[in-house]
């Protein structure tokens, strides 16, 4: 165990308000012994441990910092059995692991964080008056991703409530997207920036894209929602040049899925037909995905793996697509097709 004394020595002193003159007089030392400590050129005799921590009011586990290393045991194995969780769509149990290590730890941000996500997740509406307390929480912490986070859910949360202006409010909090990062960081930093640039850029446009479409004000029609999931569909194709999708399989079948929608709106059978079963491929592929390299010219090098990214469900993204081609009225067309059953079939081996 690495002892932490003369870092929390300072701490304790500084949160005190208190002298290094203060504690020597205490416990009859030299200022020149508590200096030498607080530097880690050495360690206070085992027997003044208890003094001094009866000087702070603390413990003296606080002293060495056992229970800072306790926490930081219990918070690892939190993680870890949450990532567990979440990758298996667990989210209620989740959400109730998160509750238990919130009564132990009640003000540690990462914990927080979990919690303010899964509330989100399981029932935004229900939860959306805790979510907003912690958040409001949050917005005072020293780390930024931890701002940015906290900013993101009030803006979620209140535009999920139908409070329009106060979620357009904590949005404009949120500085443009200007890659300052790209401009100073140098050599190997700057390559692997930008390639996670790549990387994420298709999901970027593919979550965008929907979000327009889903306004009714766009006024596009079958034919033009269909040509703009056909070109993001191609920009994920020029990006990952070599076929390595690894991850965004899941992404390219969910497109071939709504492309199909377009495809029977228009009467394009045989093309939704040919649609779906290019859904299934990418299905297929994504079901198979554990880890990858990758090896295209713009993301080469970077590694992905399937604990990376969880799920808002139990349910399996195959059997989710199996659902819509019977709940999705515009997929009625293809109900009397025996082609369809071969596509169910194909989606029901995928669990």
């Amino acid at each position: 165990m690495e002892l932490k004394i003369s870092e929390n020595l300072k701490i304790l002193r500084k949160e005190r308000g208190t002298t290094q003159d203060d504690l020597a007089n205490h416990l009859g030392v030299s200022v020149q012994a508590v200096s030498k400590w607080e530097r880690g050129d050495g360690f206070p005799d085992i027997t003044l441990l208890p003094y001094i921590a009866s000087y702070y009011e603390v413990t003296v586990d606080d002293i060495l910092g056992c229970n800072a290393l306790r926490k930081q045991e219990d918070i690892a194995a939190f993680r870890n059995q949450a990532l567990i969780l979440i990758n298996k769509g667990k989210r209620k149990e989740r959400l109730a692991l998160c509750r238990e290590m919130q009564k132990k730890y009640p003000n540690d941000e990462d914990v927080l964080c979990e919690l303010m996500y899964d509330l989100f997740a399981v029932d935004t509406t229900g939860n959306s008056e805790e979510i907003i307390c912690i958040a409001n929480k949050l917005l005072k912490s020293d780390s930024l991703e931890t701002r940015y986070g906290a900013i993101q859910m009030l803006a979620l949360t209140y535009s999920k409530l139908g409070n329009d202006e106060k979620a357009v409010e904590y949005a404009k909090m949120v500085p443009c997207n200007k890659d300052l990062l790209s401009s100073v960081l140098k050599g190997k930093e700057l390559v692997e920036h930008c390639r996670w640039y790549f990387f994420d850029v298709c999901d970027t446009m593919l979550r965008l894209s929907h979000n327009m479409m889903q306004c009714p004000e766009a006024e596009y029609t079958a034919k033009e929602r269909h040509a703009i999931r056909e070109t993001i569909y191609k920009f994920y194709h020029m990006i990952f040049s070599e076929g390595d999708f690894g991850f965004w399989e899941i992404r390219l079948g969910r497109l071939c899925r709504d492309m199909a929608i377009s495809s029977a709106e228009m009467g394009e059978l045989d093309q939704a037909f040919d649609e779906l079963n290019e859904m299934c491929e990418h299905m297929e592929k994504y079901q198979q995905f554990k880890s990858i390299q990758h090896t295209s010219l713009l993301v080469r090098g970077l590694q992905y793996d399937s604990s990376q990214s969880g799920s808002n469900s139990e349910e399996s993204m195959a059997h989710a697509f199996l659902r819509s081609l019977d709940e999705n009225s515009r997929f009625r067309v293809l109900h009397t097709d025996e082609r369809l059953q071969v596509i169910k079939n194909r989606l029901q081996a995928l669990g």
